[in-house]
């Protein structure tokens, strides 16, 4: 468990000194692209964040169906929404990455709807809903801004839909590829110089998104390397031509826009 960390208003984006500084500051760049806060207003949110903890690989986050006390924002690694069928197979719904709230049910008072789990180490922080409650009441800019990230989770879940339900196989990989390279480059963890970031999801895990077989995902995959538009291997992902990726998908990431 790491104690809060002091947060200053010099310069919210540069490397911090610990770590949980250093977490904090992907979920400062995500409020950033969310709304234009001013300085106090992002103080004042990050200052909410406690019970900053580090949270196994594959484990439960939140419980379908508990009740929201509080909210939980994803500082590192990658977790995922997911359902377990009467079949006992899971099904993912959606994708939680650093910066992101895991569940919007504190918003409405509603239990969380789908559990959510850690698809690698991750790192998390809790907000108390009661003092997220009040300070949106003296600074109505940040429930603006959480409204906006709730709307953006829902819009990937209907682009989720459009691909189990429209995409071939070529097209609903290259359609997550360039979601997720689109949604960690707005948190800076994606690499300047060659667009690498990492992707804590196996090839069976890919299968359980988007509806595929792991070793249709094999060769997908292969099929996007064969095309000079990926490399993908342990954990990391490479776009070498994120245009071409894009071509195959029609993606469109207006949609990851707040506004």
């Amino acid at each position: 468990m790491t104690t809060q960390p002091v947060v200053t208003l010099e310069d919210f984006v540069e490397p911090a000194a610990s770590s949980a500084d250093s977490a904090l500051n992907v979920f400062i760049r995500r409020l950033k692209a969310l709304y234009p806060l001013q300085a106090h207003e992002l103080a004042a949110f990050v200052a909410l964040v406690h019970d900053i903890s580090h949270v196994p690989s594959h484990s439960e986050i939140l419980k379908d169906g508990v009740p929201s006390r509080e909210a939980v924002v994803l500082l590192e690694g990658l977790a995922c929404h997911y359902r377990v069928l009467d079949n006992a197979r899971r099904q993912m719904t959606g994708f939680v990455v650093p910066g992101d709230f895991c569940d919007f049910g504190f918003l409405s008072s509603s239990p969380v709807r789908q559990c959510v789990m850690s698809l690698g180490p991750a790192v998390i922080g809790k907000i108390n809903l009661e003092q997220f409650s009040a300070l949106g009441d003296k600074l109505p800019n940040i429930v603006v801004a959480t409204m906006r990230a709730a709307s953006i989770e829902q819009a990937c879940g209907r682009e989720l839909v459009i691909s189990l339900g429209a995409r071939d196989a070529l097209q609903r990989l290259a359609h997550c590829l360039c979601e997720m390279y689109s949604r960690l480059r707005i948190v800076g963890l994606v690499s300047q110089n060659d667009a690498r970031f990492q992707l804590a999801l196996t090839q069976a895990e890919l299968g359980e998104a988007l509806g595929l077989s792991t070793v249709h995902v094999n060769r997908t995959i292969q099929q996007l390397r064969k095309k000079n538009l990926i490399t993908m291997a342990q954990g990391e992902v490479r776009i070498l031509n994120f245009p071409g990726l894009a071509a195959i998908a029609a993606f469109d990431g207006s949609y990851l826009a707040p506004g």
